[in-house]
């Protein structure tokens, strides 16, 4: 079995790339949608992107 690498990526190759979001799924509810929303506001926010938006179709 090979020993899996500790690799460290460089959150700076984000920084300042637009960011948008497919979801995916069978008519998504309301509350799914916010939840996906707010989800990736806060990871492009903690990697310094630039949310563009989402969309379900």
């Amino acid at each position: 079995m090979k020993k899996a690498e500790n690799r460290q990526v460089d959150e700076s190759l984000l920084q300042g790339k637009d960011m948008y979001f497919v979801f995916q799924g069978y008519a998504p509810t309301k509350e799914q949608l916010a939840a996906g929303e707010y989800t990736m506001n806060r990871f492009a926010k903690l990697y310094g992107m630039n949310y563009k938006g989402m969309t379900t179709e």
